[in-house]
């Protein structure tokens, strides 16, 4: 039985199920979608986010106190924490939706009842699909514009490209290694080893960090991997990810011993295997230059990209 992660975007996801609705969420052709009338293109006062990377960016381009609702799993910056809450992607409440009357519902992806729900109310909706750094930037400009905040959103950009371009340069200083990254392992079982495939965006921050991962060369973002093909690949470090869990010196070590099932694999045998827990790595928005300097630390050393 696979647990429940936290897993990034509207809600965290099942992966299989998270897989499902980054399908349907690209099926928004990598462009921001909207349906704000022309006539109606006025700067929004009262906006709903339905994911995290959503009222993240909000906050970063300086919009947060137009926010008057967000999804159950927004959490940060603290001023997420204290905002009514709308449910999540597969369960959201509509009828608090409504009462929060807002003029603009923004949406990771597609979703079909809630555009229905707003079609019917004349409510205005804009579709971003941020999972690739590309996206990020299209979909923060894209928020920047539709809430009168295009410099600053321009500016969040440029800081996040100088930043991300710092990052690998001193990573550039250290022979690339191959990764294999580990999501949504249920512990005490290697049964349902998903992981990142080259259409995530963890995939291109993972390089700029001075990793290869061994699976770029599958083009669904979030694949199982099978156990043969994992050690036929050979990863050189094991990254787990375990966003948002506690993680004890205790369960770290049965993390790490758990993957001594694969002795052949290189990173067991060195016992180069590390347990990221950060609650964001997995979140694709203003955030990403922290993942990272996480994935570069994790891969080269603490303190070589403070």
């Amino acid at each position: 039985m696979i647990r429940k992660s936290t897993i990034i975007a509207a809600l965290f996801l099942t992966l299989p199920v998270f897989a499902l609705y980054y399908s349907a969420a690209q099926a928004t052709d990598e462009r921001s979608v909207s349906t704000i009338p022309a006539r109606d293109a006025v700067i929004a006062q009262r906006v709903v986010s339905m994911a995290p990377n959503i009222t993240e960016t909000i906050f970063a381009v300086g919009r947060g106190g137009c926010l008057v609702g967000v999804s159950d799993f927004c959490v940060f910056p603290p001023g997420a924490l204290v905002l009514p809450k709308v449910g999540g992607f597969f369960n959201p409440n509509l009828e608090r939706l409504a009462a929060l009357q807002p003029d603009l519902v923004i949406l990771q992806g597609k979703h079909d009842k809630v555009d229905r729900f707003c079609r019917a109310r004349n409510i205005a909706t804009l579709h971003v699909s941020m999972d690739s750094l590309s996206t990020i930037y299209s979909g923060i400009q894209e928020l920047g514009a539709a809430l009168g905040a295009s410099a600053r959103a321009q500016e969040l950009c440029a800081k996040i490209k100088n930043e991300l371009l710092a990052v690998q340069k001193k990573a550039d200083r250290y022979p690339k290694r191959k990764v294999f990254v580990s999501l949504d392992r249920a512990m005490g079982s290697m049964a349902n080893l998903y992981t990142i495939g080259g259409a995530s965006f963890l995939s291109q921050v993972l390089e700029i960090a001075g990793g290869e991962n061994i699976f770029s060369d599958v083009d669904q973002p979030y694949p199982e991997a099978s156990k043969e093909s994992l050690i036929k690949r050979a990863p050189e470090v094991i990254l787990e990810m375990r966003p948002g869990e506690t993680i004890s010196s205790e369960k770290r070590r049965q993390l790490v011993a758990e993957w001594r099932v694969f002795p052949k694999i290189p990173a067991v045998r060195r016992g180069d295997i590390h347990v990221v827990a950060e609650d964001f790595v997995l979140i694709p928005g203003p955030r990403v230059v922290k993942i990272a300097r996480i994935l570069a630390e994790a891969l080269h050393g603490k303190g070589q990209h403070g």
